[in-house]
């Protein structure tokens, strides 16, 4: 699945909205699999390791929100 995502597209999403054109290198869920998204196709983007990197960060802290009931 990894490398059928970099062939159809080998830069990182986020950079290219932001104007840079750096490549992927994580395949990414865009709605993760914890929250309940789906490990195919149709939720997966690349993304550089800064990128993902900083998305983890904040996934992360939501999950710690949830489970702390929000505190």
């Amino acid at each position: 699945m990894r490398a059928a995502l970099f062939s159809r597209d080998p830069l990182c999403v986020e950079c290219r909205r932001q104007g840079r054109a750096v490549p992927a290198t994580q395949r990414d869920h865009v709605i993760p699999l914890a929250e309940g998204g789906l490990d195919d196709e149709s939720n997966e983007q690349g993304l550089c390791e800064a990128c993902h990197d900083a998305k983890s960060t904040l996934e992360a802290q939501r999950g710690r929100r949830r489970t702390s009931g929000g505190r």
